[in-house]
């Protein structure tokens, strides 16, 4: 595994607007699936387990699985060499296995069966959620990356607000309708996804096992003279902590310190949503002119400003305007570094690259919500902005640690010629 990413053996995939699109579908249907769960299964199994404990552990356990699983199946898919493709088969096996899992929750047949249902759930869920993610760099070529992952954030994002106006509309004929019409997509999507993407067939598949090849792919960005890769990782462990904190806590902070109505205080962390779901696209193609890194760069700085701002002031229509322009740095910031860090890895260590980023957002969420919450209980609930404001900030400095697209090439220049 070399110590920067080769590119001269690299098949150069076509761009198209239309295979994003495709592309797409698979985080439209996890995001619209995701929706519809947040809202509806924790009452399903409060209804048999009331204490809320529980339920968190139950919660806390499925994230902390999710991290693993994603980092193992995107490595394992670096290393599958099939006649369907090397994360195809994750596709065309896990959606629909997951799809029928999803219909069978609403069938209420007591705790344990509910209970099963989830945690097999997800299980399938990780098995294509990475190769998913993977499969865009793949297919796409390097610099048109953060365009790809632009539009698949953005029908990430509408499938969110689908799941958020049309879930509650579906539910109201009777409970078991939604989570038919979603499920039955898991097992539209793959199939019309393997249809219309063509994988590379020329890439060697990975020499290592999944978790062999995952600690090899770690190893490389330790070793690497350029930290770029690993001070991006830095960065969205910071990054995520943060922006998932207010997310997280965001009503609760509206409902128990501004005092508004809980519907009031869900509008206006959907602004933050929407800002990001609108600028997706464009934060995508600024990448072609400005660079991801300055994108970044500014991004992060803005959203911190914002986080913090927001625990200033009282006033709503201040608090929902910065929650826009908030959504927009975010868009800056997370629709470029992904296809930046994968950037940095060679064609056969994309998966092992997208797991390990994967694990760095996750275990942000999983670390720093929990400080977050600390400090709303021990200084007040505008703490959150400040403590959420300064991860951010945090990771801007990560950022400014990192190299510059051309000073990076310089030192893989020199690291081949010694």
């Amino acid at each position: 595994m070399s110590a920067e990413a080769p590119r001269a053996l690299e098949a150069t995939p076509s761009f198209g607007y239309g295979s994003s699109v495709v592309l797409g579908l698979g985080m439209f249907a996890v995001s619209l699936a995701a929706g519809i769960y947040n809202s509806y299964v924790p009452l399903f199994i409060r209804h048999y387990i009331p204490s809320a404990a529980i339920i968190g552990l139950i919660v806390s356990g499925r994230t902390l699985a999710g991290v693993l699983l994603n980092m193992y199946f995107s490595a394992r898919s670096d290393r599958t060499h099939t006649r369907y493709g090397r994360r195809m088969p994750y596709l065309l096996l896990g959606m629909p296995i997951t799809g029928l899992l999803f219909i069978a929750f609403p069938w209420q047949l007591g705790a344990a069966f509910l209970v099963t249902i989830d945690l097999i759930y997800a299980l399938t869920s990780n098995i294509f959620y990475a190769p998913t993610i993977a499969l865009m760099p793949d297919v796409t070529p390097e610099p048109r990356r953060s365009q790809a992952n632009g539009i698949i954030n953005a029908m990430a994002g509408l499938a969110a607000l689908l799941a958020f106006f049309i879930g509650p509309l579906l539910f109201h004929f009777g409970r078991q309708i939604p989570f038919l019409l979603v499920g039955g997509l898991f097992f539209i999507i793959p199939v019309f996804m393997y249809w219309k993407i063509q994988e590379p067939r020329d890439l060697h598949p990975a020499s290592a096992p999944g978790l062999k090849h995952l600690a090899l792919a770690g190893h490389d960005i330790l070793s690497r003279f350029d930290k770029t890769a690993l001070w991006l990782l830095i960065a969205v462990f910071l990054w995520s902590g943060g922006e998932s904190s207010v997310e997280t806590f965001f009503v609760t902070y509206g409902v128990y310190h501004l005092k508004l109505p809980s519907g009031v205080a869900v509008v206006t962390i959907g602004l933050f949503a929407l800002a990001y779901l609108v600028f997706a696209i464009p934060s995508g193609f600024l990448a072609q002119r400005f660079s991801r890194r300055s994108l970044a760069l500014v991004g992060s700085v803005g959203l911190a400003l914002a986080f913090v701002s927001i625990g200033l002031v009282r006033d709503l229509t201040t608090i929902r305007l910065l929650a826009l322009t908030g959504g927009v740095f975010w868009a800056f910031v997370n629709i470029n570094g992904y296809p930046w860090f994968t950037s940095l890895a060679s064609p056969t260590d994309v998966g092992a690259f997208t797991g390990l980023w994967l694990m760095a957002a996750g275990l942000g969420n999983f670390a720093l919500q929990p400080v977050m919450g600390f400090m709303m209980d021990r200084m007040g609930y505008p703490s959150l902005f400040w403590g959420a404001g300064a991860a951010v900030l945090l990771g801007f400095f990560a950022l400014l640690q990192t190299r510059k697209r051309g000073s990076a090439a310089k030192v893989a220049r020199s690291s081949a010629q010694s």
